[in-house]
């Protein structure tokens, strides 16, 4: 019994030393520095009184200034304290009758390297040391994460740089902040976080001529402020007009939450070099990874609401695996913006960590991101022609003409492109694991680029190990039966997912097909477009005739060959042992020769 309670404290303290890390002191092995300035932020103060907070550290009133958005900055000595070797501000405070650390604790903001082990009694004097920290070069700023917080809401709220964030405070997951931990923000410029004190506000004394410059400051000032409410008065008015024509807001956000959030990125530039570096171990079934992003567009809160009428449905474009999408225009430029709750940081930052370390035509393309509120967003650059099932699936019914067997052929070949270098040609390698025709978008030219990659997996070892998992995701009719199985994700996961979409540009339907039309005679009976498919190679009598019962009816001309040759690559592609399915490499290769194949056979 005793060795199974030691078993369980050591196990405990591991555990609590993995979350309760970011709550540390900073040692001062960090720094060569003994002692510096630095800064407290107190969220929640008992009371809305500067003086009160200055009282309650002990500094001078001119020390505490109002944070913009809220709470109260505190200028503070930091040092290494001897004893302990860590950086802290020292302070003593008089015990009210009542007082537990958790309450002292809460009085300060979470500020307080608590004591439990000393023995508190109302009216005696005891030692505080306040978690503070100090840098070569940068004044550091103590902040207790609130609920909600992520290092991106963090960074931009102290304009302060994403990756340097998480490396003083040496975070590995960025998922893996709790609220309560300590954080140390290196907040350079500090002053324009602030507003002024009350006791700088105003002048105790003026002269008679001061008096008079104020007044015609104020008459001024009040003319101005009318021929603002004036102008403001008419544009919202027009905007009311325009929201009533395009439809009213989405429900997800209103049309005051996107104007009421003081969100202070927007007072500082909005353009941003993120260079974020973190390596973790999936978590979940997602790989987060590391990654180090090229100059990436910061875009405020308030962009992306004007940029998309306030989310409106007239903008929205569909909906992704973990989000909607909208258009808009940003800065000039026509985007897609995908808008998911601060929840789904993981795949907020898988995103992230692909889209900003690949660039290839054939992948779409990140231009920045932004948060507000209790959402995050990422911006890429937009795809005209919509989703490939748009264009496959009942196109007329969405406005569209169906697509020639040439153009399908080309798609084909390009969104292999895309998964061939993410699967060969960079490293680590990675594997999307949610490929299907909704995530391949079609430029202008009805070019593909591959989409939605929130579900990417890192593949730290050779693409023919993989990996293991135990969560199952993806899309019902494209996942791989030793996926299913096994959990085992491998690119040839992907290549499988590949088969099935080469099957929907065959024969134009979706890859479950439980709700198709059978009066369409060859197409009843069958569950899957893979089930059609290998339907027509089962016993390898007459199968191009069958492969052109199954083909896509609003496909008036195509080359038989091709055909033929396209169908058995989607079939080598689904094949149930993963080791006999091409890499993309051969896919690209095969597809290549089809397309040479039918443009000689048309004279192009």
């Amino acid at each position: 019994m005793g060795e199974f309670l030691m078993v369980s404290v050591f196990w405990m303290s591991l555990l609590c030393a993995f979350h309760c890390f970011h709550s540390m002191a900073m040692s001062c092995n960090i720094s060569l520095t003994d002692s510096c300035a630095a800064s407290l932020y107190l969220a929640n103060p008992q009371s809305e009184d500067s003086e009160y907070v200055a009282n309650l550290f002990h500094v001078n009133p001119k020390s505490v200034r109002r944070a913009v958005g809220g709470g109260f900055m505190i200028s503070i000595s930091c040092s290494c304290t001897a004893n302990h070797g860590n950086y802290t501000s020292h302070m003593e405070y008089t015990v009210q009758i009542g007082d537990t650390w958790e309450i002292i604790s809460s009085r300060f903001g979470g500020l307080v390297v608590e004591k439990p082990e000393k023995m508190l009694i109302g009216s005696m004097t005891v030692s505080l040391d306040l978690f503070c920290g100090c840098t070569d070069g940068v004044e550091l700023l103590t902040y207790v994460v609130k609920r909600r917080d992520n290092l991106f809401t963090i960074s931009s709220q102290f304009g302060a740089d994403v990756k340097k964030i998480a490396e003083l405070n040496m975070i590995k997951d960025p998922t893996l902040i709790n609220e309560g931990d300590v954080l140390f923000i290196p907040a350079s410029g500090l002053e324009h976080l602030t507003m002024l004190s009350d006791n700088e506000s105003r002048p105790r004394k003026a002269s008679q001529m001061h008096v008079h410059i104020i007044l015609a400051i104020a008459a001024a000032t009040t003319l101005v402020i009318l021929i603002i409410i004036v102008i403001f008065s008419w544009t919202y008015n027009n905007k009311r007009k325009e929201q009533v024509i395009l439809g009213a807001p989405s429900s997800g956000i209103g049309y005051l939450d996107c104007y009421r959030m003081p969100f202070p990125l927007e007072k500082k530039k909005s353009i941003s070099t993120i260079k974020f570096h973190s390596s973790s171990e999936e978590s979940g079934g997602n790989a987060v990874g590391s990654f180090i992003s090229d100059k990436m567009t910061i875009f405020s809160f308030s962009e992306t609401c004007d940029a998309t009428l306030n989310f409106s449905a007239s903008q929205k474009l569909g909906q992704g695996s973990y989000g909607s999408v909208y258009h808009g225009t940003l800065r000039g430029q026509d985007v897609a913006i995908k808008q998911m709750k601060n929840t789904k940081s993981k795949e907020f930052l898988a995103e992230l960590n692909i889209l900003c370390k690949v660039h290839h035509n054939n992948l779409i393309k990140l231009i920045g991101y932004s948060v507000g509120g209790e959402y995050l967003f990422l911006v890429y650059e937009v795809a005209q022609n919509g989703s490939l099932s748009d264009h496959l699936h009942n196109p007329s019914a969405k406005g569209h003409t169906p697509l020639s067997w040439e153009t399908r052929i080309q798609i084909a070949l390009d969104a292999a492109k895309g998964l061939e270098y993410i699967h060969e040609h960079i490293k680590p390698y990675y594997v999307h694991r949610d490929v299907k025709t909704s995530n391949i978008l079609l430029d202008s030219n009805f070019r593909a680029k591959i989409a939605d990659f929130g579900l990417v997996k890192l593949l730290e070892n050779s693409p023919e190990i993989g990996s293991t998992t135990s969560k199952i995701v993806g899309t019902f009719g494209y996942l791989a039966p030793e996926y299913v199985r096994d959990g085992c994700v491998t690119p040839k996961s992907d290549v499988y997912a590949y088969g099935v979409v080469l099957m929907e540009l065959i024969t134009g339907q979706p890859a479950l097909m439980n709700n198709i039309n059978t009066e369409n005679a060859p197409h009843s009976g069958h569950r899957s477009v893979v089930d059609l498919i290998l339907s027509a190679f089962a016993d390898g009598q007459d199968t191009p005739a069958r492969l052109v019962e199954c083909m896509d009816p609003s496909l008036v001309s195509f080359h038989r060959d091709s055909l033929f040759q396209m169908a058995l690559l989607s079939k080598d592609c689904v094949d149930e042992d993963r080791k006999r399915r091409p890499d993309m490499s051969k896919v690209v290769l095969r597809l290549l020769r089809i397309l040479v194949s039918s443009r000689e056979t048309h004279g192009l």
